[in-house]
């Protein structure tokens, strides 16, 4: 084997030379010898250019060699077969370079000659660089089967050993990297090298565009870097780095959009058809705080207000002024919003990127316009404003009026958007803000979730997302967010496309879908694919405690929801710990002698009274649980005298006197334990969160696997807080997100506002 070095004075000799000669690759030998150089261990070995060569190097190297076409056009040469293994003296070496030299013709500049690497344990160490979020380094299981079992982590770079060390742990054949059928455990410290290495290069070298380390065969504990393949790019990359400018150059106003104290509708109109004058019902409607001025030409009076027939002719200048006028319109009231000092306007009017080329050129010129002018605009094509800070419902063409929350919601898209917001009606959820960025022709969702950040009002942020120009933006606002709060996001419009066009596995792999999984971990944003998913995931990280671990107890009033817990919490690695002796002690004064004694701990229809309170708070307060999920307590259907009135949908419009006393007694074990506790309703419940005056409220669920759901999820984001609370010290490449993130107290609890 081939003692490790670092010269990385050579590296940039070898890509220089490449880049100089035009190739698209470099060689095999010459990806080993850049390897080799950022000390990543390689074979023993050289080139041969003829038989007699290629004869006299074996027998210098000793033993049993590989021999390997080499040859700019050649790149994937198992599957070429320019491959051949374990060869052993002269005829048997000189034989196989022969045969090479026929399989790859004019194809073939010379063979590689290497010691053979023994180890039956394959990995792939990779690099690929992603359009939206720069370089991206990948681990996983290697071989031949790379791509067929897709077992490999990502990060996004810059990375340091910490972020090398959980990419160990996120891959499912983990186990490889241990003591494994008479192998010893891999040489951790080196393995974590190699990955930086391959981080480094990239960082190193912009013309790079790929790097695939596979196989890197474990040789008894140590990694060697068998076969390597680095692409190049005929275009310099940009560095790793710190988080770019928001993309206008502009100052914005977000202030205005979130907590307008005066608000105009230009383009008003008395017509409910028309979305001026939906717009302008709903903010009377809505209550809001401030102002309203109605701007039309024609004049009049509209609702009960007078019609200004300009902006110019406003008594005062709004914070915020709603644009309900066509697309061709924009431009120029937007000029007179600027004239008169209008810091921020939202443009509704559909039209433009989303209609085609001439569409995006019409885009660009309003922000453009935007910026000359000074003017913060969210849009076009969206759905309006939603804040509960000044009662502002500034959406058209749908009536929406949530209570107030402490969820915000900002969408990428305004149906589902939309949607989000009446599921959240629906179920007396309530919300704080809602921002429909349309097109984001200014401003986007990075923006407005960087304004959120620090907005006191809002507990947790929620996002539906279909693209993101700028990944290494989100990042680090992401992670900036993350750290005082939590960010749920709904990502959509993935796709794999680009990976088909990649030339190394780690490119194929690398798809979009994967490395924005990658950055989101990194950035601690809890995602997922639904909305409903989501509105219950935010709900729970909004008005519950942090779990403090993986240890849940399921208090059911039926043994077969307590089943299904029991299965969906070994899906979610969580632990139902068994009930200590104390604990079953002080049970079997509550509940009848045939009782379950385990967990899932069965109430046998025992909840009525105080049975279910006393319960819950002997469970709760015991330090072998981290969290309670109690299933089908609430919503129990009854005959007799007190028969519960549903509506026609067979739904429960609320809470019963008992279950009001019950989840005040939830809200104050929360509060006395710092333990979030879940209610999973037996039948419906129209009414998901149960307000309190104290820290915590208690929200009802609709099944057992939401309830776990959203408990792996808690835990995966309160150790996130705590691993990364510190600030990331020790973790080498990683000063720029550390001055992002800053110095973040950590606790177990949410942040209360």
């Amino acid at each position: 084997m081939q003692a490790a070095t670092r010269q990385p004075t050579e590296a940039f000799a070898i890509v220089e030379e490449a880049v100089r000669a035009g190739r698209n690759a470099l060689d095999e030998h010459e990806a080993k010898r850049l390897l080799a150089a950022y000390g990543v261990p390689v074979p023993a070995g050289g080139l041969a250019r003829s038989q007699a060569e290629a004869v006299a190097l074996a027998a210098s190297i000793g033993g049993a060699v590989a021999l390997k076409a080499v040859g700019e056009e050649i790149q994937h040469k198992t599957e070429a077969r320019l491959v051949l293994l374990d060869r052993r003296g002269p005829e048997e070496v000189a034989a196989a370079y022969a045969d090479l030299a026929e399989r790859a013709g004019a194809a073939l500049d010379a063979v590689l000659i290497e010691e053979m690497v023994a180890g039956s344990r394959e990995l792939v160490v990779g690099m690929t660089r992603d359009a939206a979020f720069g370089p991206v380094v990948a681990f996983g299981l290697g071989g031949v089967m790379t791509e067929v079992l897709g077992d490999i982590a990502l990060a996004i770079l810059p990375v340091g050993e910490r972020d090398v060390e959980e990419l160990f742990g996120l891959v499912r054949s983990k186990q490889l990297l241990g003591a494994f059928r008479g192998q010893p455990a891999v040489d951790h410290r080196r393995l974590v090298d190699v990955v930086l290495a391959v981080a480094r290069i990239a960082e190193d070298h912009p013309r790079i565009a790929e790097i695939d380390v596979n196989p890197l065969v474990i040789a008894g504990d140590r990694p060697v870097a068998a076969d390597a393949l680095v692409v190049l790019s005929s275009v310099a990359s940009a560095a790793p780095g710190a988080a770019s400018a928001p993309r206008h150059g502009l100052r914005l106003d977000l202030r205005a959009v979130c907590a307008p104290r005066s608000v105009a509708v230009v383009g008003a109109s008395d017509d409910l058809v028309k979305w001026g004058g939906s717009a302008l019902k709903n903010i009377l409607d809505g209550g809001f705080e401030g102002p309203v001025y109605a701007v039309n030409p024609r004049g009049g009076t509209f609702f009960g207000l007078p019609v200004y027939a300009s902006v110019a002719e406003l008594p005062e200048t709004p914070d915020l002024a709603l644009l309900a006028v066509s697309g061709e319109r924009v431009a120029a009231v937007l000029e007179q919003c600027a004239r008169r000092g209008v810091p921020a306007a939202v443009a509704v009017a559909a039209g433009f990127s989303e209609t085609g080329d001439e569409g995006r050129q019409a885009e660009k010129e309003l922000a453009d316009v935007a910026a000359a002018l000074g003017i913060t605009v969210i849009g076009p094509n969206c759905m309006g404003v939603i804040s509960n800070e000044t009662r502002l419902h500034g959406t058209g063409f749908i009536t929406l009026h949530p209570q107030q929350g402490s969820l915000s919601l900002v969408s990428q898209s305004g149906n589902l958007g939309v949607q989000i917001v009446r599921a959240s009606e629906r179920r007396a959820i309530g919300l704080e803000k809602f921002l429909s960025v349309g097109n984001e022709a200014q401003v986007s969702v990075i923006d407005v979730l960087d304004h959120l950040r620090t907005d006191e009002r809002t507990a947790c942020v929620l996002m539906y997302v279909e693209g993101i120009d700028d990944g290494r933006r989100f990042l680090e606002v992401a992670a900036r967010t993350t750290a005082v709060k939590p960010v749920v996001v709904v990502r959509g419009g993935l796709t794999e496309a680009g990976g088909r066009a990649a030339a190394s596995h780690t490119g194929a792999m690398a798809g979009s879908a994967a490395v924005y999984e990658a950055a989101a971990r990194q950035a601690g944003v809890v995602t997922c694919t639904a909305t409903d998913e989501a509105l219950d995931l935010a709900l729970a990280l909004a008005h519950l405690p942090l779990p403090r671990g993986r240890r849940v107890a399921v208090i059911t009033n039926g043994g077969g929801a307590g089943v299904l817990a029991a299965d969906e919490a070994a899906r979610r690695s969580l632990v139902l710990p068994d009930l200590p002796p104390a604990l079953i002690e002080e049970l079997d004064g509550l509940l009848p002698p045939f009782w379950s004694r385990r967990n899932p701990l069965d109430l046998v229809a025992s909840a009525g009274g105080d049975v279910a309170g006393q319960v819950l708070t002997a469970v709760a307060e015991c330090d072998a649980v981290d969290a309670v999920i109690v299933l089908s307590v609430l919503g129990v259907p009854n005959t007799g005298d007190d028969v519960r009135p549903e509506s026609a949908g067979g739904e429960y419009d609320g809470f019963s006197d008992w279950e009001s006393r019950f989840l005040t007694c939830v809200a104050e074990l929360m509060t006395a334990t710092g333990k979030p506790i879940i209610n999973v309703y037996d039948s419906p419940i129209r009414q998901a969160l149960f307000r309190c005056e104290g820290r915590y409220d208690p929200i009802v669920l609709p099944s057992p696997s939401s309830a776990l759901l959203a408990l792996d999820r808690m835990a995966w984001y309160a150790d996130y807080r705590r691993r990364h609370a510190a600030g990331l010290s020790g973790d080498r490449g990683r000063r720029d997100r550390r001055r992002a993130l800053g110095t973040v107290r950590m606790t177990a609890d949410r942040p209360c506002n």
